[in-house]
Formats: structure tokens, C-alpha cells, sequence
């Protein structure tokens, strides 16, 4: 499906040239907050111009200050619902289902690998107790329809940064609203959010499984390396944690021991 949302793009805003970029293939959508000050202090002021002129600050921030070779994000969103293209070639790369490799979620830990393969959105504003106006809310969720059905990412993998790294971002409350922001996206997709998941068991091989290993880890039951690959010490592992729960000990992941491992 095409990428209908509108976007000011890097040559609009009048961005640094940088790039070009690693192509990547998305899986997620990561969810920011700049933590910039909210309304009525907004940098933006909720206008065109503004958004223009915080996109460049942020630019210029994370390449003099971070070190990075652009803006470490793909998209903002202001206070005033403008959409503007961050790291170069984004936007080319979402209408070709793809994304590009980017710096705004880094994997710490045994947390969510694959952030900075994927689009990262970040929305003006700190959100830890703010709650984000309905002009950005209603434009964030524009932004996540275009990129789900562009990218073919389900719905349930927008996620917040903080799974990805060691930070609050994108704030309590924003973080409180993600179950209803996948609800709004998957209702405007016309998908349900409740349909069965693929079964994993030996031999799968999928960033699912990444997310398996990193929950039984979670729960004390080691599964090898964190890499990907339902090889036999994972299964060994959901066997362990099957029989710990009362459940089916077939190594198999299904509805049950997914909802048991709370994945």
C-alpha cells in the first residue's frame, strides 16, 4: 500500500546534506519524545516555521553534539501535527517498504534488538506526565498507518524507545498510550491485533525468536546466545518454563505459552 502521509522532507527543511544510508527492512516503529519543553513553551509554536527550525536544531545537535554523521531520528512530529523527514533518504526508503539505518535506538543489553533498522518517530514534547495534544496524537497516528501498511509492520511492533535502551524516553504517559495507539493504527488498518501469532518451535529463525530468548532470560530460564535461532538449548529452555507454568512441556510456543510469558 502506498506511504500517504505528509511529510516535509530534508530538502524542504533545508537540512545539512548527509548520507546516503544503509537500506534496511523494518520490523518496528519507535516511538520518541524530544524532551523539549511543552505547550505554550513549545519550541515550535505549533507552525510550519518552527518545525522547520527545530528539525534543524536537532540536526545540528546530534551531528556536533552526539557525533553522528545526521539526525539521529527518521521522522518528527511537532506540537502542531507537521510531519518533517529526519536522517536522509527516510522517506524515499518507507515508499519502498524499506527503511534507512539510523542512530535514535540502540539495543542495551538483552533488551529489543533492530531499533536503528527501523523508523523512529520522535514527537516534541516530554511526556513523562504531559499528555500529548490531539493534533500531534491524531498526526502520529497518520504517520504510523503510512508506515504499517508501506512497510508492512504490524501494528503491535510499535514500540517505545525504552525497550530498545536504557532511558525513560518516550515518557510515562506517552509509553501508557502505545496499547492505544496499535489499537487506533490496527482499527484504521482494518486488522485485529488479536490474531494468533506464528508458532515458533525448532528451526525458526526471526526476530519473534529474539524476543522469546529475551523473556525466558526474563523469567531465569537461559536459552544460549540472544540471536535469533530456535536452536535446541531455547528449546530445552520453553520446556523448562513449560513444565514451571503447568503447561503442555512440547517446546512448541503457541497462544499458551506465549500469553504465559507475557509476549
Amino acid at each position: 500500500m502506498p506511504f500517504l502521509a505528509k511529510v516535509i522532507t530534508t530538502k524542504e527543511w533545508g537540512a545539512i546534506s548527509a548520507g546516503p544510508f544503509e537500506k534496511t527492512v523494518p520490523k518496528f516503529i519507535v516511538i520518541h519524545n524530544t524532551d523539549n519543553p511543552n505547550p505554550p513553551n513549545d519550541l515550535s509554536k505549533g507552525t510550519v516555521q518552527g518545525g522547520k527550525e527545530l528539525a534543524h536544531n536537532i540536526q545540528k545537535f546530534h551531528m556536533d553534539g552526539n557525533g553522528w554523521s545526521d539526525s539521529g531520528h527518521n521522522f518528527m512530529n511537532t506540537t502542531g501535527g507537521i510531519l518533517l523527514e529526519g536522517r536522509h533518504g527516510t522517506l524515499d526508503a518507507v515508499k519502498q517498504g524499506m527503511c534507512v539505518r539510523s542512530a535514535h535506538a540502540r539495543q542495551d543489553g538483552n533488551r529489543l534488538a533492530g531499533g536503528n533498522q527501523s523508523p523512529g518517530i520522535e514527537n516534541e514534547g516530554n511526556f513523562m506526565t504531559f499528555q500529548m495534544g490531539q493534533k500531534q496524537w491524531d498526526s502520529l497516528v497518520e504517520l504510523c498507518v503510512s508506515l504499517c501498511e508501506s512497510c508492512n509492520i504490524n501494528p503491535k511492533n510499535i514500540r517505545g524507545h525504552r525497550e530498545f535502551s536504557n532511558t525513560d524516553c518516550p515518557g510515562d504517559w506517552l509509553f501508557s498510550q502505545l496499547p492505544r495507539l496499535r489499537q487506533e493504527v490496527a482499527n484504521k488498518l482494518g486488522t485485529n491485533l488479536d490474531k494468533n501469532e506464528p508458532l515458533l518451535k525448532l528451526g525458526s529463525i526471526s526476530q519473534d525468536v529474539i524476543e522469546l530468548q529475551q523473556k525466558l532470560i526474563e523469567k531465569g530460564f537461559y536459552p544460549g546466545a540472544i540471536d535469533g535461532d530456535f536452536g535446541d538449548n531455547t528449546r530445552q529452555a520453553v520446556i523448562a518454563f513449560q513444565r514451571s507454568v503447568g503447561l503442555m512441556d512440547d517446546g512448541i510456543v503457541g497462544t499458551n505459552t506465549r500469553k504465559a510469558l507475557g509476549l
